[in-house]
Formats: structure tokens, sequence, C-alpha cells
């Protein structure tokens, strides 16, 4: 007999220095792409991101510019008080009528190409080099105050561009001062990004301020539709310089044509935070107004931006016209 296990051969089989080298060269192609996985999903989100917020700007610029535009020129015809036989008693701000040669009356105005003050009444003047050639746009309205309250308390259905709502004329004395102010305009903030901004009056005699609505506003144009026989349809569209440039001379004749105004057509460019998530060839026009406005164009830089347009009408709601005589 044989001893058991006798002449069974075993054998320690590993692996040669090949195999382990092929070996490594897959897990190493496995982590790259993995790693390379990663990084693309993660680019992508950033830029979905960024996508996300110049869209959130132009959206909530829209929301608030058509918004107080809307107001342009509202005056409350709600009666004041009624009288012991009866009758009820318009006042306020429905009986006041603007000053014909005062630009500081005027319901709706604006400049071209303008850059604005953060402080002061001012909306600026033409071709005083505005960020990208920008507009300005200035809205002024009555308040509405609380039924049953004094008339310094607001009940919130007026707001200005900050979104402060505004009290209606005082009772006892009732001015054309004591409407809202609200303008908007393009300027750059501390880190040069540009942004749209509000400026507004705090209180009936406080002082003005401008504060940043949208970041990325780098474009903010505007045109007016101009009814110059008065019939309710606008017979073409002008800028503001273009409007004022109808008539020379008095302030009045300029405030005359203002209040021709029965619409605006407004456009803004917004662009992305980041220079790096898009490609930098050079971008094709961009149209504010809209493609049948060719005129109003704006190239933007290779920068490496994602830039988005928003366009809209507004026809205003309330009487801009001129005073009776």
């Amino acid at each position: 007999m044989r001893a058991p296990g006798h002449g069974r051969h075993f054998c320690q089989c590993g692996m040669t220095l090949v195999e382990l080298m092929v070996a490594a060269a897959i897990g190493l192609v496995v982590m790259l792409a993995a790693t390379a996985t990663f990084l693309g999903s993660r680019q992508l989100f950033a830029a979905n991101a960024e996508a996300q917020a110049v869209e959130d700007s132009l959206r909530f610029a829209a929301f608030v510019v058509r918004g107080i535009v809307r107001q342009a020129g509202y005056s409350d015809y709600a009666p004041d008080h009624a009288v012991s036989d009866g009758t009820v008693v318009i006042g306020s701000s429905a009986n006041l009528m603007a000053s014909s040669d005062d630009p500081s009356d005027l319901d709706i105005v604006g400049a071209s190409d303008a850059r604005v003050s953060f402080t002061g009444e001012s909306h600026g003047t033409h071709n005083s080099r505005g960020v990208n050639g920008s507009d300005s746009l200035r809205v002024r309205f009555f308040g509405r105050s609380r039924v049953g309250g004094d008339d310094t308390e607001p009940d919130g259905t007026m707001i200005d561009c900050m979104g402060f709502a505004q009290a209606g004329p005082s009772d006892g004395k009732p001015s054309l001062d004591d409407r809202a102010w609200s303008f908007f305009h393009v300027a750059e903030a501390a880190d040069r990004e540009p942004e749209l901004y509000c400026k507004y009056r705090s209180g009936r005699e406080g002082a003005f301020r401008s504060e940043p609505l949208a970041r990325g506003i780098e474009v903010f144009k505007v045109v007016y539709a101009y009814d110059g026989n008065g019939d309710g349809v606008p017979e073409r569209w002008l800028d503001a310089a273009q409007l004022e440039a109808l008539v020379a001379g008095s302030s009045a004749a300029i405030n005359g044509e203002w209040r021709k105004v029965v619409g605006l057509r407004i456009g803004m460019v917004a662009r992305s935070g980041r220079n790096d998530s898009w490609s930098r060839t050079q971008g094709e026009l961009l149209y504010p107004l809209g493609a049948e406005f060719s005129g109003v164009s704006f190239k933007p830089p290779a920068d490496g931006r994602l830039r988005r347009t928003a366009t809209f009408t507004v026809m205003l709601r309330n009487a801009i016209k001129e005073p009776a005589p």
C-alpha cells in the first residue's frame, strides 16, 4: 500500500507582472471614468444653477417693473366722504391737475442711455453713458389709504418698486407731492456686476435712495407707444430721446408729448454670474426689445457667461393726458 497523498503534486499559482499591470491599468481607467463623470455632473449642475438664476432674475425684474408701470397715473376715485344730504365728495387725488411745465409732475418719464444718481429725484439725462446703453424709467402714482383709518395708513394695494405700501394723499390739503416715486435704472455693484436698481423715496418727505432689485441685469431698454392724435391707438414707438425731440423749446411742450404715451415696451438682458461655464465664442447680437426692434441691439463680449433676454409690453391703465387749460 502507498501512503495517503503519495504521488500528488501541489502547485502554488500567482499573478505575473504583466497581469498585474493590466489589472492596474483597467482599474485606473475605471477610476478616471468615474472621476470624469463626477466632474462633468458637477459642472452640469453648476451650469443649470446659473441658468436658473438668470431666469429667476429676469422673471422677478419683469414682475416688478410690469406691476409698477401699470400703476402709473393711478388716482383714487373712491368717495372720500358723504355729506349730510347723502351726496358723496370725491376729493384728494382725483381733482388734482398736474402742472403743464414741471417735469416732476409727469407720471411716466425716462431718459435714453442714462446714468442715474443713487440719490435725488433726477431720472438722468439722455446720452449720459448708461451701463451698456441702458435707459432709465420713472413712474409716479398716488397710493391708497385704509378705509376707516387716517390718511397715513396705507391699505397695501399700491406699492413702490421696493414693495413698500403707499398711503393716499392727505385729506386736508392733498398735493401732487403726495404721489409715490419709483425709478428703474442699471448700475454696477461694488464687485462690478450690473444690477437693476430701484430708486424710491422713504416717506413723503424722506430722502431718495437706490436699492438693487435683480442681479445680473446688464441691459434695460424702454420704448414708448406714442398716440399723437389722441385716439387711444399708438402710431409709433419712440425712445425717450426721440419723443422729446418731437418738439423744441419749453418744458410744457415736452411734457405734453410725454402725456401722449399710452404704453411701454420694455426689454432686459440678464447674464450669469460665472464666466467659465459656457462657450467663450463671440455671441450673436441680442435684441432686448425683440427682433422687430432691430435697431436696438447688444453684442456681449465672449466672456463665457450665459445670457437671456426678456421683452414685454404694458399698456397704461390710467389716464396720462394733457391737463385741461
